[in-house]
């Protein structure tokens, strides 16, 4: 007798598989965070929906995967508001000067109208945000010559990523900016390109950028909020309990990831400073003062002031 072994397709055998790729490292706090996602996930659906992790943009960059995602293939990717910007303009003022003052003021920006009315727009453009609350840190300013107040940056350059909220912010509080990507920033600040550039502290240590820079100037302009986000058409093609499963885990790893980076902030500033910078002491008032016109400049006054009203500030 011959015995003859079927092999289901993922269809019949209601089995999904979503793969996710971050610029990260495996040994960042965040990465941690979807071993967490990952781990859960299979284990709330018996292993009939698996993730697969890429670190250090093996899956492709960014806006590669985003691309794959719109157009239905089961990818997602760990992003920024300045990136998603590119497909509704809105959404880059989660990534604006002083939106909020820490990770916990940040996720109450995810209880507003705003937040929820543009998450909700984004499955028009084929992508499914899966939770908004990755917290990579709060960025300040690395720089050769000390800054204690915005007219400090006056003929600095910062380095910016090119994202125009934070070119616009930059330029806000002083500085004047230029566009170069992360990887190149040690180098240019070795060959004086420019003069400093704004980061988390946890990224400062893990570049070295403190072996290229004299100072260090706690703005906090910034907090560095990322997310998950995947191909709608996929989620949508997931069981209602799937689906519900993969937002309930992806906003569960952001939180454990996001409050080990909290909690671990002052020790990476720390380490910054025993390498030999110097911690400035900043009038952070002025610089708040300072970065509000970039919200008029970039076309978010309304969208600002509404958040405001709506949590009270």
């Amino acid at each position: 007798m011959v015995k003859i072994q079927l092999t289901l397709t993922s269809e019949s055998a209601k089995s999904f598989t979503l793969k996710v790729g971050t610029v990260l490292t495996e040994n960042d706090p965040l990465y941690k965070g979807l071993e967490l996602f990952k781990a859960n996930v299979e284990s709330r659906t018996n292993g009939d929906l698996k993730v697969e992790l890429y670190s250090g943009s093996q899956l492709g960059a960014d806006e590669d995967v985003l691309e794959q995602a719109k157009v239905g293939a089961g990818v997602g990717v760990i992003t920024d508001p300045g990136r998603m910007s590119n497909y509704i303009k809105e959404f880059g003022i989660l990534g604006g000067p002083y939106i909020a003052t820490d990770y916990e003021d940040a996720l109450r920006l995810m209880e507003t109208s705003v937040y929820q009315d543009l998450v909700g727009e984004f499955e028009e453009y084929g992508f499914k945000i899966l939770s908004f609350n990755y917290f990579q840190g709060s960025r300040n300013l690395y720089t050769k010559n000390p800054v204690t107040k915005p007219s400090d940056l006056n003929g600095q350059r910062i380095r910016s990523s090119g994202s125009e909220i934070v070119t616009k912010s930059l330029e806000a509080m002083g500085a004047n900016t230029t566009v170069i990507p992360w990887s190149e920033s040690y180098q240019a600040l070795q060959q004086k390109v420019i003069e400093g550039v704004e980061v988390h502290n946890s990224a400062a240590v893990g570049s070295s950028i403190y072996e290229v820079t004299d100072y260090v100037a706690e703005t906090g302009h910034f907090q560095l909020l990322t997310g998950l986000v995947i191909s709608n058409s996929w989620f949508q093609k997931l069981p209602d309990e799937y689906q519900q499963i993969l937002m309930e885990e992806s906003y569960n790893a952001g939180k454990s990831a996001s409050e080990t980076v909290a909690a671990n902030d002052a020790e990476y500033l720390q380490q910054t400073i025993d390498s030999g910078l110097t911690l400035t002491q900043v009038d952070k008032a002025a610089f708040i003062a300072a970065a509000e016109k970039a919200y008029d400049e970039v076309g978010y006054r309304a969208l600002k002031d509404k958040i405001d009203q709506e949590l009270g500030r």
